[in-house]
This record gives structure tokens, C-alpha cells and sequence, in this order.
């Protein structure tokens, strides 16, 4: 490339293909464990079984790699995004609480990952800034985890896209039935399910939904005046009544300033613990999720909220 620019556009257009991330250890004259990790990894024969990946010639492993005569490939997992950046750092003491065994070809193997190519070195190949290592894998391993994939300069992951085949109807008007396909009951069986802690937390606490849902916004705008707090809920079915207010008021959970209405000591105390309920669910339920899959929940459950939203206040700022 001619220019600096030149080189961060070809730099960009490459990141438009989405690749694998791997880590690539071997050991150096001493024994010593290196590693580095790469995405330049790719098949090249079944027969006999190749595969090859490139190091810059400029890495501090380079003379490992291209001298021990072996290198084990890890394809690794969605989950291990921190063992990637580990092993990208130069210099760093990549395999400091990293525990690893010798490999059928002797190369440094960890313990996890979505795939594993154990190799012997059959061929080295000048690729410009780059070497070009071919190795004969003598051992694989592949497990049952996603990979972790990385595309447009950031970690992404990989998806299984949905079956062609048409889907059951999740409604039969004429039966008056509905099944599982039924998106709006996924929906509504989801939040049934999800908020059974906080639902029993108010029973506790003695508190109903009205309640609960006039602490809720307090706890998002405060002060408002009763005809707004009965607006922004009338939407859910559970608006307040002036004489509900009024309990809350004289129970300790509201207060009145001058026109308008706050959250009172009690309140803010039963809304929080309230809150720290479904915040502990919460955590339970997302660490059997990968962070894309939470964050791809996230938005579709933000844009189901758009396109049925109209009209529907939005109570927090």
C-alpha cells in the first residue's frame, strides 16, 4: 500500500468478512509456553489433514513458532472474549493462572474451547509482513459451544439462522387455540415468569401492583401531581384511585408537596427492595445467556415496545 491511508482503508474493507478467533500456542527453545492470538486461521487439505494460519514476522513469538516445529490451534468460544485479549497483549504474561497440558505434537494445549487442531509444522511460506504456517493436524477436538467470531474491528457472535420450513401458526381462530408460536403469549408467559419474585416480595411487604407501579414512577419522576401519576399509568390497568393515593399517603409511602406527590421514606425503602429482588433475578437469568444474546433480547423487546407504544407515556428520563 502506497499511503497510511491507503492501508486503513484496506484495513477496513478486510473487516467487512467476519472470521473465527483463535489462540495459537507453542513452546519456544526453552520450553516455555508462548501463544498469540490470531484470526488469520483457515482448512487447506482433508487429505492429508491441513490447515495454516499467519504470524507477523515483526511478533516477539515469531522465532518460536517458526523453529519448534509445532502449534495447537483453539478455536475459541463466544464466551472467552477476556482469554482473547489476554493473548493479544505483547509482553504480557499471557500464561500466568492459565493451566494447559502438552499436546499429542507437544505443543501447549488449554483447557476450553469450541475447537481444537493440534499440528506439526509441514510447511513455513513468505507472505510479505507475514509468515504463512502450514501444519498436519495430529489431533481435533470440537466442542458443544458456540464460537466467538469478530467482524468490523469488535467481537460478535455466531448465530444459527431460523429453519425455512414455515412454522406451525402459532393461532387457530377457527379451533380457538394457540400454541407456542404465538408471539405475544411468549411474551406474556415470559414476563408472568420473570417477575414471580417481585411478585412475592410484595405480598411480604404487603403491598399490591398499584402499589407498587405508583412507586415505580415516583422513583423515576418525583414530584407529580396526582392527575399526572394517573395518566402515565392508566396504560397498565392499575391507575390509582384518588383515595388509593391517599392511603399510600397516610400508610408512609407517599408524601404531599404542596400539590404534588414523593416518594416518603417507607416508600423509597419498600421500592428498593423491591428493586433488588428483580435485580438479583435478573443476574441469575442472564448467566445462562451470552452477552450478544442479552443484547439482542434487549433490542427487540425496546422495538416491540416502539411499534405498540403509541400513545404510551414514557415514564423515565
Amino acid at each position: 500500500m502506497g499511503n497510511a491511508d491507503e492501508r486503513v482503508n484496506f484495513r477496513q474493507a478486510l473487516s467487512a468478512f467476519p472470521t473465527g478467533v483463535t489462540i495459537v500456542t507453542t513452546l519456544d527453545a526453552e520450553g516455555v509456553p508462548v501463544g498469540v492470538t490470531a484470526s488469520s486461521f483457515n482448512s487447506v487439505s482433508l487429505d492429508p489433514p491441513l490447515v495454516l494460519w499467519s504470524l507477523a514476522k515483526s511478533s516477539k513469538s515469531h522465532d518460536a513458532f517458526c523453529n519448534s516445529g509445532h502449534f495447537a490451534i483453539h478455536v475459541l468460544a463466544a464466551h472467552q472474549e477476556d482469554l482473547s485479549n489476554r493473548f493479544s497483549r505483547a509482553g504480557a504474561d499471557k500464561f500466568a493462572d492459565v493451566t494447559w497440558r502438552s499436546g499429542a505434537s507437544g505443543a501447549p494445549v488449554l483447557d476450553h474451547y469450541a475447537a481444537l487442531f493440534d499440528c506439526t509444522t509441514r510447511y513455513l511460506y513468505e507472505g510479505g509482513d507475514h509468515v504463512i504456517l502450514v501444519g498436519e493436524v495430529v489431533a481435533f477436538e470440537k466442542m458443544d459451544a458456540a464460537p466467538l467470531v469478530f467482524h468490523g474491528g469488535r467481537y460478535a457472535e455466531a448465530r444459527s439462522r431460523p429453519s425455512n420450513q414455515d412454522p406451525a401458526p402459532g393461532v387457530d381462530l377457527e379451533a380457538g387455540s394457540f400454541s407456542d408460536d404465538f408471539l405475544l403469549y411468549l411474551v406474556s408467559r415470559a414476563h408472568f415468569q420473570s417477575s414471580l419474585p417481585t411478585r412475592r416480595k410484595l405480598e411480604q411487604l404487603g403491598l399490591s401492583q398499584t402499589e407498587y407501579m405508583v412507586l415505580a414512577l415516583l422513583s423515576m419522576q418525583s414530584p407529580m401531581p396526582a392527575t399526572d401519576i394517573k395518566a402515565q399509568l392508566d396504560h397498565t390497568g392499575l391507575s390509582p384511585s384518588t383515595e388509593a393515593l391517599d392511603a399510600m399517603v397516610e400508610s408512609g409511602l407517599l408524601q404531599m408537596e404542596r400539590q404534588d406527590i414523593e416518594l416518603a421514606g417507607r416508600g423509597r425503602e419498600a421500592f428498593l427492595e423491591t428493586l433488588a429482588v428483580a435485580k438479583a433475578f435478573e443476574e441469575d437469568i442472564t448467566v445462562r445467556f451470552t452477552p450478544g444474546e442479552v443484547a439482542e433480547a434487549k433490542q427487540f423487546l425496546r422495538k416491540l415496545i416502539d411499534v405498540t407504544g403509541t400513545g404510551v407515556p414514557i415514564a423515565w428520563r
